[in-house]
């Protein structure tokens, strides 16, 4: 049986015990964030970023869960060291069940979590969810975890599940590591959903950069151009929001926009973000009516034949960024949730659920009771032809895509 590996091999093949453990948290992140970078360019090589982390993390078993409503489902869950058995009875009963699904929703994006300092084992041992599933893993009754996206009705989360006792010996190290992977996990997963939509088959031999609907790009680390998408060209030829200027360098009108990309492109290409930025990356930017979320991801010499570009192509640092744009006032929206019957109170609040908040938190946006919130509600429930929140959500994201 192997030794576990408690240290990273170095390119000799010795093993250095002396590495220091920042130097051994970077080298572990950076191994993974390769997989990772590989993902964004094709999901289905998920799998492989969850065998990265078993098999560099010994006594780990990760699992991936991303939950996107306008899909209209949550995606299967992506794991490695797992029984399918255990995994199949969780997504079946036991996740529906899960005392810690209110602690993942209650803490913030990029914080990383650990089961033990917010809902320890002892809480747990009288519940289903303990009893009949927890307790049966052989002794893995810990997690370690943090959530990546939170918004717009969709979550995705990743977990480390472990041994009890290792909390108190690597929880630092492991929550070094979700820091450090985490933003590069979320940009991955957005690039995801930006370039393979739910749904929609690949063609043989089709690259991202023909295959993604929206405006994307792929420029240098001092944002020069070297290709777009059609979308993207097409932005780039009515000059309104970016062209291209001197030197091709990518120019962006609007300064808060012109922000947003820069740091997403430092980001993608290894940089750190600024003291005090937050690592989750910010929300999406108003320019006239357009709201404009930016995505992006490195591209190494590896991965740029998937994208559609020669492998050897200079310069060495190059990202693929994405802009989604969705409209700002949602005017569409209720004109349409109008055409359909709906009062505008009923309109202000269907727009409110489209799953990143609860009805409870919705009638305090609204300065309604919780009683006028759920009346509204069932009458929205009928005029929409909806029986579920997450069927009124799908309606509400599909809505605003259509917008």
């Amino acid at each position: 049986m192997a030794r576990p590996r408690d240290t990273v091999p170095l390119p000799d093949g010795t093993e250095s015990a002396a590495m220091g453990e920042a130097e051994r948290v970077r080298a572990l992140s950076e191994e993974i964030g390769l997989a990772i970078d590989h993902a964004a360019c094709d999901p289905a090589a998920w799998d492989g970023v969850m065998a990265t982390i078993g098999r560099l993390m010994p006594g780990i078993w990760p699992v991936l869960q991303v939950v996107d409503a306008a899909a209209g489902t949550g995606l299967p869950l992506v794991h490695w060291g797992w029984d399918p058995a255990d995994v199949q009875a969780y997504e079946a009963h036991y996740g529906a069940v899960n005392p810690w699904i209110s602690v993942i929703l209650s803490t913030p994006e990029m914080v990383s979590m650990h089961s033990e300092e917010r809902m320890p084992v002892a809480s747990l041992q009288h519940t289903e969810f303990y009893t009949d599933w927890l307790s049966r893993l052989g002794g893995m009754t810990a997690s370690s975890g943090i959530k990546l996206i939170d918004a717009d009705g969709r979550l995705a989360v990743l977990n480390l599940q472990h041994e009890q006792a290792r909390a108190a010996r690597e929880q630092e190290r492991l929550g070094a590591v979700m820091a450090r992977i985490g933003p590069r996990m979320r940009r991955a997963i957005e690039t995801n959903r930006a370039c393979f939509p739910a749904g929609i088959a690949r063609a043989p031999g089709e690259t991202l950069l023909t295959r993604v609907a929206d405006p994307a790009f792929v420029v240098t680390r001092d944002l020069r151009l070297v290709e777009a998408s059609r979308a993207g060209h097409d932005l780039l030829s009515e000059g309104t929001v970016l062209r291209v200027g001197a030197l091709d360098r990518v120019q962006i009108r609007d300064r808060r926009l012109a922000e947003s990309v820069a740091r997403e492109v430092a980001l993608a290409c290894g940089g750190a973000p600024e003291p005090g930025i937050d690592p989750a990356g910010q929300g999406p930017v108003r320019v006239g009516p357009i709201r404009w979320q930016v995505t992006a991801i490195g591209l190494r010499q590896d991965l740029r034949g998937i994208v559609g570009m020669a492998r050897l192509l200079v310069p060495d640092q190059l990202a693929l960024v994405v802009l989604r744009g969705s409209a700002a006032d949602g005017t569409r929206e209720r004109d349409r949730l109008a055409a359909l019957g709906l009062s505008p109170a009923e309109i202000r609040l269907a727009l409110l659920m489209d799953g990143s908040r609860s009805l409870v938190q919705a009638a305090e946006a609204l300065g309604i009771r919780h009683e006028t919130a759920r009346s509204q509600l069932r009458q929205v429930f009928a005029k929409l032809g909806v029986s579920r929140q997450s069927e009124l959500a799908v309606f509400i994201l599909r809505l605003r895509q259509r917008a």
